[in-house]
């Protein structure tokens, strides 16, 4: 399974991420009572690979696999994408925050063997032996995901009042854009602790 991660905040896509966050003034005063409305997006979907053995499977999913890096594919793929929206209003004296909406989007991708009824029992098991360890390594990296989403939903709903709302998402981005980040080196982590999953089993299968 090989994870993306993006950080999206319309319109535009970012990818390099801010290292720190902006330091506030000491006794600032923060937004309080702000809605937190988080929004998950999940799709799945199956590639269809056809092999009466599993040699020719290898070769099928060499050419069939998702790429996920020009000349490299993945025999499983899953991105992740974080957005935020924040529902403020110009006053006067100061940009009145009202409600902050953060947007998880998963996309996984995997394979389907359509013949995979029709293989002897060993394969079928070593089979779905490798996809469930592909999934159980993937639940971790969804995990850090979402922690980091609701990290995000937390600091922008308790952000240092801003007299402008441009200032205000400003700051915004700068702390999603650090918890981006962090996620990122968390999950990097992960990748190196776990061998990128083949200690969990996730290495191709004997068929």
């Amino acid at each position: 399974m090989h994870p993306c991660f993006a950080m999206k905040n319309a319109p535009f896509l970012l990818l390099p991420v801010l290292s720190a966050l902006t330091a506030f003034a000491h006794g600032a005063d923060l937004y309080q009572n702000v809605k937190i409305t988080p929004q998950r997006q999940i799709s799945m979907r199956f590639y269809d690979v056809s092999s009466e053995s599993g040699a020719g499977l290898k070769q099928q999913l060499l050419s069939k696999a998702p790429e996920v890096a020009p000349g490299h594919r993945a025999i499983g793929k899953a991105v992740y994408q974080l957005s935020w929206h924040l529902d403020a209003s110009q006053q006067p004296d100061k940009c009145q925050l009202f409600g902050v909406e953060v947007t998880t989007k998963v996309e996984l991708v995997m394979p389907n063997w359509l013949q995979l009824a029709t293989m002897p029992a060993e394969n079928q098991m070593n089979w779905n032996g490798f996809l469930s360890a592909m999934q159980e390594y993937e639940g971790k990296h969804k995990a850090i995901v979402q922690q980091a989403a609701r990290a995000i939903g937390d600091g922008l709903a308790t952000l240092p009042v801003s007299p402008s709302c441009q200032a205000l998402r400003l700051e915004a981005d700068k702390l999603g854009q650090a918890k981006i980040r962090e996620a990122q080196d968390q999950a990097r982590r992960y990748q190196s602790e776990t061998g990128k999953g083949r200690y969990m089993g996730v290495s191709y299968p004997n068929l």
